[in-house]
């Protein structure tokens, strides 16, 4: 077995050597690309995945979210829960927040949207709304009949549904907000754009306003408390340390609250895998013409070879060898670019979508997966012609033109 594996290792090994020098490069750098394109879709659906959560985490939920128990509508005792919550060292703050959807009026037109009463000083521990202001100003806590805006809600700073928004709503200008049948007017004090539709198509009030058009003045009451953890730390780790603590509440991580993002993820998943068979496929039909050619070139080399005894299998190995040695120069060459050279690239120059700046996340997993299929489509067509002609009668490889 072993002398039978040197063999078709030598065989290999001089049909490379001996072979065209131009056809060898051409194969590899053939498989570098294939390989390479295995991969890229790969990184940039990673990197996507990684800025959707970011966006998730930064400017809607936080880390966790504590939501009523089961029957209840609001949280209660707020401030009591939120000291119990921020006692945990990995907790950076919390939000409690009245939420409700709402409408907002602006002249002819009218949109709907989620509105969330806040305290400024809290949701800026929690959210990165403030930093995301596009015009005007986030609120600030003695703020009353003032509104802030998501892009998708005011229209214009390259709103996604233009058509569904306000049209155009600039700040100091008076919206009317109707919510749950109590219609106030607000001034617009500023307009936020986060690259994320979700986050964009709500609202912000004050708490104390949200709190007199809900009619639950001085009930120390929630909808939810949104909680910020410490950068590194685990949310399912936050999640157990809180219900160690005695919380009743429903205690839920930003996970829970991601179900659109895997429908989006799981689109690009078909996508990518689409785009890998394809790839696949490429490399197939590269690799059964190369040793195809190879072989017809050589039937009477191969014929002389079983003159002499050489096995039928270790002339098909040979060949088989020889489409694992390019898929091994090319897979090589392909990760070593990948990892040093376009990975890197994309970590100083991201790639601009219209999520924002992404950078390549290169799986190593990913990448010894797409290592394998691209080796096992080497193998198969390689076998193919391999054995197609070396069943050959030996008269007929010799003489045959």
């Amino acid at each position: 077995m072993l002398e039978k594996a040197k063999v078709a290792s030598f065989l290999a090994a001089r049909t490379i050597v001996r072979g065209n020098k131009g056809i060898t490069i051409f194969t590899v750098f053939v498989l570098t690309l294939i390989f390479v394109q295995l991969v890229l879709f790969s990184s940039i659906l990673a990197g996507v995945t990684v800025k959707f959560n970011e966006l998730m985490v930064d400017f809607q939920t936080g880390n966790v979210v504590i939501e009523p128990e089961e029957e209840e509508k609001y949280i209660k005792d707020v401030g009591a829960l939120q000291k119990k919550i921020e006692s945990l060292p990995e907790v950076v703050g919390s939000s409690a927040r009245l939420k409700k959807s709402g409408s907002i009026r602006y002249k002819e037109k009218e949109v709907g949207g989620t509105v969330y009463g806040v305290e400024p000083d809290e949701e800026t521990f929690v959210t990165a709304i403030e930093s995301a202001m596009v015009s005007g100003e986030f609120l600030s806590r003695p703020d009353r009949g003032e509104i802030v805006l998501g892009r998708e809600v005011s229209g214009g700073y390259g709103a996604l549904m233009e058509s569904r928004s306000l049209g155009g709503v600039e700040v100091g200008d008076t919206v009317e907000l109707t919510i749950s049948g109590k219609t106030r007017e607000f001034r617009v004090k500023g307009i936020y754009s986060t690259l994320f539709f979700m986050a964009d198509t709500g609202a912000y009030i004050s708490r104390d306003d949200m709190e007199e058009m809900l009619d639950v003045q001085d009930g120390d009451l929630a909808h939810e408390i949104a909680v910020r953890t410490a950068e590194g730390n685990d949310e399912f780790e936050t999640q157990r340390a809180l219900l160690s603590l005695g919380i009743k509440e429903n205690i839920r991580t930003w996970h829970e609250f991601a179900g659109i993002l895997r429908l989006i993820e799981s689109t690009l998943m078909m996508v990518r895998n689409i785009m890998n068979a394809i790839g696949l496929l490429i490399a197939f039909v590269i690799i059964f013409v190369v040793i195809y050619v190879n072989i017809v070139n050589k039937k009477r080399q191969i014929g002389v070879q079983k003159a002499i005894g050489i096995e039928q299998n270790v002339i098909i190995a040979s060949f088989v060898l020889q489409a694992m040695l390019y898929a091994g120069a090319g897979v090589t060459l392909g990760y070593l670019l990948m990892r040093f050279g376009i990975v890197p690239y994309t970590v100083t120059h991201p790639l601009e979508v219209p999520l924002g700046a992404v950078s390549l996340e290169l799986d190593e997993f990913e990448a010894i997966n797409r290592a394998v299929l691209l080796f096992l489509a080497s193998i198969g067509a390689s076998v193919i012609p391999a054995y197609k002609l070396a069943n050959k009668d030996l008269l007929e490889l010799i003489w045959e033109k």
